[in-house]
């Protein structure tokens, strides 16, 4: 009987000095659990992230109690570009031991940011569903398990091992106030990677040589046609004119040509009536007309960019002028090259691999390429483009193997440029890469922003591998799911170096 009645009276004791009641304690002591108990109070945690429906959904607040009215504030981001996002409806819903909770979110005036205002009557392991309305249609995700706590010194002692020393605060209104972005990492196929530098030139298709019809003075059509000059098709950029040149007079040269096509023409007509009348044999008849085809091919190959003051020379496309051979009132022959057109529809890149590449170009079947004009990355095949050949010896100038990329023309990489080209093999595994622009690095040493929380973030020491120019493999320091900061990597470092940010820095509460 002693004993129960010790257990009746100890009970409560222990329930009452667990949770914050009277106890008998030094001052001191007293006074620092106090403190420690309002820091407890209003410290903010984080309670739920999900990703679904292209959205980022972060909530956080202060610790979950049971009898205390609680405020969460939630952050919805796009993943298509990271910034704040606008839903019609959000409401939370929480099963606690088969009792049923909803709280209806309230808009705080922050596009992006609602609040929601909770309040529990009992404690223990909860059950959370996110149910939002978007574009008029419902969706529920579930956000998993969670703990309503009886009073602020159970929360305390559950999470008094769970800080994270060496975070980053970097909040969501900072993130969408910047170029930022964070991916999840898992495996990818990404080979061997061979790095080189091509020039810029004209594809051979592409390029024509425009020569003179006859013999003649060049006289220019009265613009300047100079290495570099845009120029329409149809466009006349020459013309050239035999007169007064005994030997080589056009205007005389026509005047027989057309003269014997219309001879010719005569002929097969009236050949064609008696053959008709059975007058002449069928052998006449292609006499006449073999040699009518022949003077009207010469007179219409005569008559083509042709007057009886010379030949114009046209642009037969929308080209750019490469070379020009001839200066103006220049004497030229027939035949003779006058000016050298590149159409700008394709152009080619040459560039030069070591030999101890070899054993790999067999594998090679795309190609990175950066612009130097803009560092924008392009890829050879999303544009169109092909490798055209692969050297299997090596060439005496330089001693290198070379190889020829042919892809449509590009603004930004002007014929004669010199690109930084990434020729890439066939991969055969799977390995951790992640964007470019998400490494730092810091004297030699790489890095890259890891999430913790979509606003705590720590930095951690990576092993690179190769790199396709844009994503670099990762041999150590992350693994399959953790999600880095892929673009605005440098705010977050920014964030360190400035020192300890304010927590509730930007937050609605």
């Amino acid at each position: 009987m002693v004993n129960r009645i010790f257990l009746l009276i100890a009970l409560p004791a222990l329930l009452f000095s667990s949770c914050g009641g009277a106890q008998k304690h030094d001052e001191h002591e007293h006074e620092g659990h106090s403190h420690e108990q309002a820091e407890h109070a209003t410290e903010e945690v984080s309670h739920f992230t999900l990703y679904a429906d292209s959205l980022e959904f972060y909530i956080v607040g202060s610790p979950i109690i049971s009898g205390m009215e609680v405020e969460l504030a939630a952050h919805i981001t796009s993943l298509k570009n990271f910034k704040p996002f606008k839903v019609d409806t959000l409401m939370l819903s929480v099963n606690v031991g088969g009792k049923l909770y909803s709280f209806t979110a309230t808009e705080t005036g922050t596009t992006g940011i609602y609040r929601f205002d909770l309040l529990f009557d009992v404690n223990g392991k909860a059950e959370a569903w996110l149910n939002l309305v978007l574009d008029g249609v419902r969706r529920s995700h579930p956000l998993g398990q969670f703990t309503i706590y009886h009073c602020e010194h159970d929360w305390a002692g559950a999470h008094e091992h769970s800080h994270m020393a060496n975070t980053i605060k970097f909040t969501k209104e900072q993130s969408w106030a910047v170029d930022f972005a964070t991916v999840s990492v898992i495996p990818q196929p990404i080979g061997q990677v061979i790095r080189t530098t091509g020039r810029v030139l004209p594809a051979q298709s592409d390029e024509v040589v425009l020569v003179a019809g006859i013999s003649g003075v060049v006289n220019f059509s009265g613009r300047s046609i100079l290495p570099g000059t845009q120029i329409g098709k149809s466009e006349v950029l020459f013309s050239i004119s035999s007169q007064g040149i005994a030997n080589d007079n056009f205007a005389l040269q026509y005047s027989e040509v057309k003269s014997r096509y219309e001879l010719a023409k005569s002929v097969y007509r009236r050949q064609q009536a008696l053959a008709a009348e059975q007058v002449i044999s069928a052998a006449e008849l292609e006499r006449a007309k073999s040699e009518y085809e022949i003077a009207h091919t010469a007179y219409k190959a005569m008559e083509n960019g042709y007057n009886t003051d010379g030949q114009q020379i046209i642009s037969p496309a929308n080209a750019e002028v490469l070379k020009v051979f001839v200066s103006n009132g220049d004497y030229v022959s027939a035949g003779q090259p006058l000016v050298k057109l590149s159409k700008l529809s394709m152009c080619q890149i040459q560039c030069h691999v070591q030999p101890r590449h070899r054993y790999y170009l067999n594998t090679i079947y795309d190609a990175n390429i950066r612009l130097n004009s803009s560092d924008k990355l392009v890829n050879l095949k999303s544009l169109g483009g092909t490798i055209v050949s692969l050297g299997k010896t090596v060439s005496t100038e330089n001693h290198l193997i070379p190889i020829t990329l042919e892809l449509p023309e590009v603004t930004e990489m002007p014929m004669g440029d010199v690109v930084e080209v990434y020729l890439l093999c066939k991969p055969n595994s799977n390995s951790l890469s992640v964007p470019t622009r998400a490494i730092l690095e810091e004297q030699g040493t790489h890095f890259v922003m890891v999430q913790v929380t979509p606003e705590t973030f720590m930095k951690r020491e990576v092993k690179l591998g190769v790199s396709d120019g844009e994503r670099v493999e990762v041999v150590s320091g992350i693994q399959p799911g953790d999600r880095v900061v892929s673009r605005g990597a440098v705010y977050v470092k920014i964030a360190q170096s400035s020192g300890a940010l304010d927590a509730h820095s930007g937050h609605v509460h």
